[in-house]
């Protein structure tokens, strides 16, 4: 039987909500006292917008979105958000790219990085949200390739004030704030090499989370497959876990990179997080029993913004010897021109493997930003160099990208 292919998926996703949505406003215009809202639901008290579900409900995860409908059963509200890149690729003399005439040639590219679409909303009750998001442009790494669907989830607020939330679906599972922050609010145009290494995005499964003491505290603790998103199974008997506890003592510190946020005082947030993993008969492969710890940290104050993150990481494979490995990334920017102009650096290394010597890979980095809506329509030009110490490698990127959220 042929297979339906992506765009056909998609398109019918968005029709079936949307007639999911009619019927509802139909139904609602039968009743005798219909009670639609005129605004969009009220902001929910929290810090995330990529892995906290219900973050995205009221404006999604790039500023406010489109609502299409809200009645007394539920709302739908549309979001999207496109980059375009270009980006030239300059590699050593030593090392050729496919499609150039020989080594050290440089070679450029246009590329629609990343085109998405979400929507978010409640239903049956404003303590029950969803979020859908769909990508155009190709699956982001951890995610199905045959099928669009990137976030599906739903989000109870138990608590009714945002201190105990049940979250389930394929989402963002909660390690490294790099890889949590949407990739629409990144200082750079895309993020360092160290968080896919560390982070593996999303997965499917079920995650607790809140907000304690008046918001300070934000805790997190899931249990998920272990294994790629989108997939019809787990690989073996055995889940993954993840815990990450957060303190703000200034206020919420929103995943969102540069400093829009601080105006008369300084945000600070510090965070811990474990992972554990264990693939263990998952394949025909050595499969890898996986623990990582991290830490994180971020400062915003006056157009300062300041970020760090550290990742380390045990493995036992079934067969071959055990192994550490670790890595770290920090990162600076400044606002030349308070919310409009900002330049920015950063520094991301890791060490695959304490069994191998010399095999190390760091990214060095710096960016010119210009915000003409914030994060929501910017301009970006970042240049980086990417070394890999156990090829002897060292190649040079010049990315040029602008963003729209609308």
């Amino acid at each position: 039987m042929r297979s339906v292919p992506r765009c056909a998926q998609a398109a019918l996703a968005i029709v079936f909500l949307g007639a999911m949505a009619t019927a509802a406003a139909a139904e609602g215009q039968d009743r005798p006292n219909p009670a639609p809202s005129a605004s969009p639901s009220p902001q929910p008290s929290t810090t995330a917008e990529e892995g906290n579900p219900a973050a995205a409900v009221a404006a999604g995860r790039g500023g406010a979105g489109h609502l299409l409908w809200e009645g007394d059963g539920g709302s739908v509200s549309l979001l999207n958000r496109a980059q375009f890149r270009w980006t030239n690729e300059m590699p050593d003399s030593n090392f050729q790219l496919p499609g150039t005439a020989g080594p050290g040639v440089a070679k450029g590219s246009f590329r629609i990085r990343r085109a998405k679409t979400e929507l978010t909303g409640w239903v049956y009750r404003r303590e029950l949200t969803y979020e859908l998001q769909l990508s155009w442009a190709g699956p982001e790494p951890g995610t199905s390739t045959t099928s669009p669907l990137e976030d599906f989830i739903l989000n109870w607020d138990a608590s009714k004030n945002g201190r105990f939330q049940i979250a389930v679906g394929q989402f963002k599972v909660p390690l490294g704030r790099q890889e949590l922050t949407s990739s629409n609010k990144q200082e750079f145009a895309d993020r360092d090499l160290l968080s896919g290494e560390f982070s593996r995005g999303r997965d499917i499964g079920v995650q607790l989370w809140g907000l304690l003491g008046q918001g300070k505290v934000e805790y997190r603790a899931g249990i998920f497959n272990g294994n790629p998103a989108s997939r019809l199974e787990n690989d073996n008997d055995k889940y993954q876990y993840n815990l990450r506890l957060m303190f703000q003592p200034f206020g919420d510190v929103k995943y969102s990179e540069s400093d829009f946020e601080s105006k008369d005082r300084p945000l600070l947030a510090v965070t811990g997080e474990f992972e554990s993993n264990d693939l263990h008969h998952a394949t025909n492969a050595d499969d890898l029993n996986t623990r990582i710890f991290g830490l994180d940290g971020v400062f915003k104050y006056k157009g300062v913004f300041l970020f760090a993150e550290y990742f380390w990481r045990h493995r036992t494979p079934e067969v071959a010897a055990a192994f550490d490995s670790n890595g770290f990334h920090a990162q600076a920017g400044f606002f030349l021109v308070r919310d409009r102009l900002e330049v920015a650096g950063r520094y991301a290394a890791y060490d695959p493997s304490s069994l191998l010597p010399g095999n190390d890979r760091k990214e060095t980095g710096g960016v010119v930003n210009y915000y003409l809506s914030k994060h929501n329509l910017k301009l970006q030009a970042d240049f980086r160099r990417l070394e890999d110490d156990s090829r002897n490698q060292k190649t040079k990127e010049l990315r040029i990208q602008t963003q729209v959220v609308f």
